[in-house]
């Protein structure tokens, strides 16, 4: 069983894992963890940012803080055609579950993005939270959907992402590779999307931020509170 973690909170957590990443001080100026699980920087992430647009795109390294209790917040976009993120060195296979709890804080066009792509950028299930007036929504794409370097479709009825609202989403692939997302704020459940054929990896995770096709320039920032994948 694997568990893939990182929250902001001042406790002990004892879990059966092979690998966690734990942030136990809210007094952290960087990422750290057990078993160095995240990276911001590898040819993968340069590769995913290149296909992620169209033309193709840029990776930036992420700029990260820890702000208090609300977790891990995440900056480093202002111009088109890039993306930024931390990816796991790890890496997934179906049937999983990943489960993140991301508030976006400022943003022109997708503050927070989620992406579990295989190493040749074949398989993927990305999700962009898009507060553009022209795109806004919350997107989901997979290889039955739309290319990669396309946002995918919508939840229908559609809903635009809130400034300072936090959001659950939770990713789950079958042991088929067929996908289903759900997005929550609190406990309400405000979408599901289901049949993405996606593949059964492995994946790598990245949690990060985008701005993609000529969307408003200006800076995106979100604050990750947890990310956690298990079986």
């Amino acid at each position: 069983m694997r568990l893939l973690l990182f929250r902001v909170r001042c406790f002990i957590v004892l879990s059966f894992v092979t690998g966690a990443l734990l942030v136990n001080s809210a007094m952290a100026q960087h990422l750290s963890d057990n078993f160095t699980l995240w990276s911001a920087s590898s040819a993968f992430l340069d590769n995913l940012a290149a296909a992620t647009s169209s033309p193709s795109g840029t990776f930036v390294a992420p700029q990260t803080t820890f702000t208090g209790t609300t977790g891990l917040q995440m900056s480093g976009l202002t111009q088109d055609y890039t993306m930024t993120g931390l990816q796991s060195l790890m890496t997934f296979s179906a049937p999983l579950t990943v489960t993140t709890e991301v508030t976006p804080i400022q943003g022109t066009a997708n503050p927070f993005a989620i992406y579990l792509v295989s190493t040749d950028l074949t398989q993927y299930l990305t999700l962009h939270a898009n507060v553009d007036p022209v795109y806004e929504g919350f997107w989901v794409n997979a290889p039955n959907v739309n290319q990669l370097y396309n946002l995918g479709e919508q939840f229908s009825p559609n809903f635009v992402p809130q400034m300072n609202t936090l959001y659950r989403v939770a990713i789950q692939v079958n042991s088929s590779g067929v996908g289903t997302v759900k997005v929550y704020s609190g406990k309400t459940l405000l979408g599901t999307l289901k049949n993405l054929e996606v593949g059964t990896g492995p994946f790598y995770l990245v949690v990060g931020q985008r701005i993609g096709l000529p969307e408003q320039t200006g800076p995106q920032v979100a604050d990750w509170s947890s990310v956690t994948v298990a079986p």
